[in-house]
């Protein structure tokens, strides 16, 4: 493996830089490393990057894995005498503790060398015991104990061999004792609460495994200069002002910043958050993972399936919540999505501002209001809602992954209203994140100051050119499906006009007249199958990108893969899920709207 190790670097794919990846064949980890392990053997110093694409995708999402950190987890793998199961990196240093903590379901004993940093602070571990976190930090050589989990931050010998669970090393875990430490939860908390190492730090350490002087001049580093006026357009597009002393909170991935800001409100007394049944399937995850740790945090849902309007499920949520005002935490945090995922939907910001305000008033509870405005980074929201109520505490979390990054990097931020209780939360929030270790690296920061600007303009143009195509997209259906005047789960242009430009919709396409019932749930995959045969296609579950392609998925199988069985069966009609398109601000318009006609007109001919 060190002897392929150069060549395969020299020959790294373009596409493997990137922070999506087809999700037509994802492999896992375990599938792409024995793959990649094959044509090592196959190969050796000879592969080329041909050959690396030959071998697959471990993840669609640099988040979940790449192919970069998933051959590095693979060497380490094999240096240690391990599988890859049992190897995973992280972009923070101190993540891989809490997430251990988090998943082994009894104590967990580190034991460092005599005068070695501890990862956290006595009130820094009273605050991680809040969800049940139990980190006893000891100085000394690792001692047996089969009722906790036995933690080394340095690799095990043949005398701790047998004692020793796990490995922390700065950015990496190694689980020595798979018995004791569930390898797959460990891949879901890293997924919903962390990232694996970014992409240039990931090469880098697979440079100097491979004897490779990591270039100077490759250090991927923004001027203070560009993170700052970064940090003030952050401020800018969510709707508040230019405030150095309040600047954004700015983590490694969008879970990332959620997750801070979440573990914030249970610092502070603890938290009832009410959001759609069907957000985000990586959100709604999370709010599950920390609801099950702690009584200080509760998970509640309403529902904008369909044709519900998603003003009046909030007041429902709301209504449902204030029934009995004392069982309530102290705080009430509306976590909600403008433009929603998948049905882009908006709701009427005056009435809910109003709703939200009356609910305070009759529990007697604070109230904060979070926008997920990955939709529409540049909606300037909290303008809008301080305008309306500028009592009202409000945030905008953004996953900077999508229109902001352009697609060149993960991040996430969590933008501070005007309100004095919005600025207090954020530096809980500041707080949480350099705890966790989760702010973003600097190569992050230097990707997202070097491409945040006119990401408003990018958004506007990815508009047209969605709006464009999906007026070809609803045409072809009326034309072969007998007239069926199919919408689109689109914002409005109203809804454009002020500041919500979304690149992208889904759509319920009309059954199959004589169809069976196999026959039309897999209708929404056929027809994104028929779109990625093209290459202006790309399977993948992302948006917000700006390289000239059309994103296609189903999110029922795809973005909403933690959502409940019975919430995604709502978003079907006639037994048909949804598709979802998300498309760039380039592109050649004029052949996607060929694309997709013919598409319709392929899927509805088959079955006549």
């Amino acid at each position: 493996v060190n002897a392929a190790l150069p060549n395969l670097l020299a020959n790294i794919p373009h596409e493997w830089r990137g922070t999506t990846f087809k999700n037509s064949n994802l492999l896992g980890r375990a599938t792409f490393a024995a793959n990649l392990n094959n044509l090592i053997l196959e190969k050796g110093g000879a592969i080329t990057s041909e050959d690396l694409v030959g071998i697959g995708n471990a993840e669609d999402y640099l988040r979940v894995s790449s192919n970069v950190s998933s051959v590095l987890e693979y060497v380490l793998a094999i240096q240690h005498g391990y599988d890859i199961t049992q190897v995973f990196t992280f972009a923070s240093t101190k993540m891989a503790y809490l997430v251990l903590m988090l998943t082994a379901g009894k104590p967990v004993h580190l034991y460092l060398d005599a005068g070695e940093q501890e990862p956290f602070s006595p009130a820094q571990l009273a605050r991680l015991s809040e969800l049940g976190c139990h980190l006893d930090i000891h100085h000394g050589a690792p001692v047996p104990d089969p009722n906790v989990v036995v933690v080394s931050a340095h690799p095990v010998t043949a005398e701790t061999y047998s004692i020793v669970d796990a490995v922390v090393q700065p950015n990496i875990l190694l689980i020595n004792n798979l018995e004791h430490v569930n390898s797959a939860a460990v891949l879901t908390h890293r997924k919903r609460m962390a990232t694996p190492i970014t992409t240039p730090a990931g090469l880098r350490i697979l440079q100097q495994l491979a004897g490779i002087k990591y270039p100077q001049e490759d250090t991927l580093r923004a001027s203070q200069e560009g993170i700052d006026d970064f940090y003030a357009h952050l401020q800018e597009m969510s709707g508040t002002d230019r405030n150095p002393a309040q600047y954004p909170v700015v983590t490694t991935a969008g879970l990332s910043a959620i997750a801070a800001m979440y573990l914030a409100f249970v610092d502070q007394g603890g938290v009832d958050v009410l959001m759609a049944s069907t957000s985000y399937g990586g959100s709604s995850e999370l709010t599950d993972i920390l609801s099950k740790r702690t009584d200080k945090f509760h998970k509640n849902t309403f529902d904008i399936t369909g044709n519900n309007d998603i003003s009046a499920a909030i007041q429902n949520g709301l209504d449902a919540l204030s029934a009995d005002p004392s069982k309530l935490q102290p705080t009430t945090l509306l976590f909600v999505e403008i433009p929603t995922n998948p049905d882009m939907k908006i709701p009427d910001l005056k009435a809910v501002t109003s709703e939200l305000l009356e609910y305070g008033k009759k529990t007697g509870k604070q109230v904060v209001l979070a926008v997920d405005a990955t939709f529409a980074p540049g909606s300037r929201v909290m303008r809008k809602l301080s305008a309306l109520a500028p009592e009202l505490a409000t945030l905008v979390f953004i996953s900077l992954s999508k229109s902001v990054s352009r697609g060149l990097t993960t991040g996430g931020t969590i933008v501070a209203g005007p309100s004095p209780r919005s600025a207090a939360v954020l530096e809980v929030i500041r707080a949480t994140s350099e705890m966790l270790d989760t702010n973003a690296r600097p190569d992050q920061l230097y990707f997202l100051a070097r491409n945040h600007a006119e990401v408003e303009e990018r958004c506007a143009s990815a508009y047209t050119v969605a709006r464009t195509v999906g007026d070809a997209l609803c045409a072809a259906v009326k034309t072969h499906c007998g007239g069926h005047e199919m919408g689109l789960n689109f914002v409005t242009p109203a809804h454009a006009a002020d500041g919500f430009t979304s690149s992208t919709y889904s759509f319920n396409l009309p059954p199959y007249p004589n169809g069976s019932q196999a026959d039309n749930e897999a209708l929404a995959q056929d027809f994104t199958t028929l779109l990625e045969a093209h290459p202006e296609f790309k399977p993948c579950v992302s948006f917000g990108q700006d390289n000239g392609l059309v994103y296609a998925t189903v999110p029922a199988t795809s973005t909403q893969g933690a959502i409940k069985l019975e919430d995604k069966a709502k978003q079907a009609v006639g037994g048909v899920q949804l598709c979802r398109l998300s498309f760039p601000p380039t592109c050649d318009t004029e052949k996607l709207c060929v694309i997709v006609s013919e598409a319709v007109a392929t899927c509805y001919a088959a079955k006549k």
